[in-house]
């Protein structure tokens, strides 16, 4: 067995401070290009509502002073234009959330052009989506920077399409890349699964354990635990359908039924990884405090 320890819980596919700013830069460019997001990937809710309520009242103010209008007028009507389509996207995932019809949370929405483009039957492998993303829409507002500089000689708004367009192209080249790594790291976690249960075991089939009514019997506690460790024991006993007295033949023997689900070869969904990842951290919590039992740790109070 190699000396791996695979990660206890999902990594969180974001870059402190960078991952943020580029995700707030980009958003009020993304809501014009896509649609069909996940929950979570309007993040962060409380920031964009500040920003709306400002440029709400900004507009206003403009809309008042002539003299300001022919100055922010582009600004106005781009921003006032984001504002518009980010909570309505908003409204669109939180009843697809509340109809259990939702996208993926961090699912990143759909190309307006693509989606035309499928209507004519034409379909896209994912690798082609990733490079649109990463390239063509970059492209696009760099290009709608230049022309509406080039053509209407405005600056404020162009010299924003054109700063966004290379946040957009990073932030995508970022998520790309954290995807890769979350993808090796999943990869690894079953592969140590399966070094562990061995080929022979994880290839025989075999019934899943459920969960077994037993008469009322004396609980053993483990050592020290408090009542946070309790509601610990509780969760993960249920996890790896094992109940008590809990012993470490039976955790391990209901965890390696369990991880033979995921099989050997196939790529994990991200439901099927954090699932995995949870029974990972359970056994890993039994065979620290059991193994602890086992070396002679006096036990504690025990169940009427």
């Amino acid at each position: 067995m190699k000396d791996r320890q695979p990660p206890s819980s999902a990594p969180n596919l974001r870059i402190p401070i960078l991952s943020p700013v580029l995700h707030c830069l980009a958003m009020p460019v993304i809501v014009y290009l896509r649609s069909s997001f996940g929950f979570s990937y309007l993040r962060p809710r409380s920031v964009f509502f500040a920003l709306s309520w400002a440029m709400a009242l900004f507009c206003v103010y403009v809309w008042h002073e002539r003299e300001v209008w022919g100055r922010y007028w582009a600004v106005c009507m781009f921003g006032a234009g984001a504002i518009l389509l980010y909570w309505t996207h908003f409204l669109v995932a939180f009843f697809r959330e509340l109809y259990r019809r939702g996208e993926h949370d961090h699912d990143s929405g759909t190309s307006h052009l693509l989606r035309l483009l499928r209507l004519r039957k034409k379909l896209f492998t994912p690798l082609f989506e990733m490079n649109w993303q990463i390239w063509a829409e970059p492209g696009l507002v760099l290009m709608m920077g230049i022309v509406l500089k080039l053509i209407t000689g405005e600056k404020l708004l162009s010299s924003w399409l054109m700063i966004t367009a290379p946040c957009l192209s990073l932030k995508e080249c970022l998520n790309f890349w954290l995807q890769l790594r979350q993808k090796k790291r999943h990869e690894d976690a079953q592969e140590d699964a399966f070094e562990l249960i061995g080929e022979d075991d994880a290839g025989s089939e075999g019934p899943i354990p459920l969960p077994a009514r037993h008469e009322r019997v004396k609980r053993q506690r483990i050592s020290g635990q408090s009542a946070e460790e309790e509601l610990t024991i509780q969760r993960f006993s249920k996890l790896l359908h094992i109940t008590p007295p809990f012993t470490l033949a039976t955790a391990e023997s209901s965890y390696r039924q369990l991880v033979k689900q995921f099989g050997g070869d196939g790529e994990l969904t991200p439901d099927q990884a954090t699932k995995f990842s949870e029974l990972n951290e359970a056994i890993a919590f039994f065979r620290k405090h059991l193994s602890n039992e086992k070396q002679g740790s006096p036990p504690q109070d025990e169940e009427p």
